[in-house]
């Protein structure tokens, strides 16, 4: 335990004594925190459209004032398609609300009237979610006008839609809890792939292969001052969730604790894994971010659901510890699920902490060669 004590004590002394490091250790993962909060988000909410209306009735202003609200947001009238294609084309709004100059009469005869709606197919998924957006608003509005005309409108199946969890259907209520995953993931890995890497570097590990201290010790001692700024770095952020997003945790913050240590164990262990196989920072520091930042964005469930995955991608996200934490974190924010429940993810992070600890020890020497 005295050994032990020792290459902790000298781990923060070398963290504390460099001025990066601090950087690196706490002010690095607060400011990813907070750029990816602020940038990412998959809400589809006021998109600018413009309008051409050829009718110029009232039924016609009906139609558009449907469209305007929290979906979509209305930048202009127009009379010209060319200039709506112009603005289309440069990006400047995302759709055009084409009414024709017979809409109304045809209505008030009882015909089938149409209506345009381009929309910009830049991004897929903003299109899609778009026309289904602009599709609902012509359903209920083709319910209102039946009722209004009096005419007879047979709906045999009426649907009712009900969100759970995350009942206001923000995006960033299940996005910015996620980047706990990412920001756990990269930052105690990369610190503690160059907390070995360094000693070579520098020749100080020489100090350590000639010592009678044994190879878990040293990197057990390694190991806990980044648990350390990784607790502390968690605590900041789950904070920041809570007064900077307002962005409530449903379940218990006891519950998502062992979880959380036991993923940034796995995640220090990468490091060390890393550390024992490189032999310079640099390469450190590039293997690290090979090996943790494409599971972080397409294996963990934080951009695209696993379901949507394909088979071998499946295999893959199952395969990666931030799967299951994700789950972890969502289950806690968004379904207000107890340790209980979350027992089985908990489980393989424990497992998957104790292979690769294995593993480091395995391949560290206390030799060169």
């Amino acid at each position: 335990m005295r050994r032990l004590l020792s290459i902790t004590g000298k781990e923060i002394k070398e963290i504390t004594r460099t001025r990066l490091f601090l950087i690196l250790a706490f002010f690095v993962p607060f400011t990813m925190f907070i750029v990816f909060s602020y940038g990412i988000s998959l809400d589809v909410e006021h998109m600018p459209f413009v309008c051409i209306d050829y009718d110029r009735s009232r039924l016609s202003r009906e139609v558009v004032d449907a469209f305007k609200g929290r979906y979509f947001e209305m930048v202009a009238y127009l009379t010209d398609i060319h200039k709506a294609e112009a603005l289309l084309s440069k990006g400047e709004v995302r759709a055009v609300l084409v009414i024709p100059p017979d809409f109304s009469k045809r209505l008030m005869r009882g015909e089938t009237a149409h209506i345009q709606f381009l929309i910009d197919g830049g991004y897929p998924y903003i299109a899609v979610t778009v026309k289904g957006y602009a599709e609902a608003i012509t359903s209920a509005f083709n319910m209102k006008l039946l009722n209004s005309l009096g005419r007879a409108g047979a709906v045999p199946i009426r649907l009712q839609t009900r969100y759970l969890f995350n009942e206001s259907l923000k995006s960033s209520h299940a996005l910015i809890p996620g980047l706990i995953a990412i920001v756990l993931l990269m930052n105690p890995a990369v610190l503690t792939a160059l907390a070995i890497t360094r000693e070579k570097e520098f020749g100080t590990i020489y100090n350590i292969y000639s010592s009678p201290i044994k190879r878990w010790e040293f990197l057990t001692g390694k190991i806990i001052p980044y648990l350390i700024i990784s607790a502390i770095n968690f605590l900041i952020i789950i904070t920041s969730i809570r007064m900077i997003f307002h962005i409530p945790m449903k379940g218990e913050l006891v519950n998502l604790i062992p979880g959380t240590f036991l993923y940034i164990l796995i995640n220090v262990s990468i490091g060390l894994l890393v550390s024992s196989v490189t032999r310079t920072m640099v390469s450190a520091q590039i293997v690290t971010l090979i090996v943790t930042v494409i599971p972080a964005f397409l294996y963990s469930g934080l951009l695209i659901p696993v379901s949507n995955l394909g088979s071998e991608a499946k295999v893959m996200a199952h395969i990666y510890p931030t799967m299951h934490f994700m789950k972890i974190i969502h289950g806690i924010y968004l379904k207000r699920l107890g340790l209980g429940q979350l027992m089985p993810q908990v489980f393989f992070l424990f497992l998957y902490f104790v292979a690769l600890l294995s593993i480091a020890i395995l391949v560290f020497r206390k030799r060169e060669g």
